[in-house]
């Protein structure tokens, strides 16, 4: 099993890296701004029950994203 990881700079133009790049800041945006608001307003939950699912999802399609194979 070849677990080596390269990350293909034209398969990966800069557009789409800048693109994913602003995803991941728009995931992190979201991630402190609802650990805001549940803190702010005492929302009767913990931020995590929020964040981490949010986090997984999207490493989750980050890495199927960048490992998937083009044929």
């Amino acid at each position: 099993m070849n677990l080596s990881f390269h990350l293909d700079e034209t398969r990966y133009p800069i557009r789409m890296r800048w693109f994913l790049a602003g995803a991941w800041a728009l995931i992190l945006a979201k991630c402190v701004a609802v650990a805001w608001a549940i803190d702010h307003w005492s929302v009767p939950i913990h931020a995590a029950w929020v964040v981490v699912p949010t986090l997984l999802i999207a490493t989750l399609a980050t890495g199927i994203w960048l490992g998937a194979d083009e044929t």
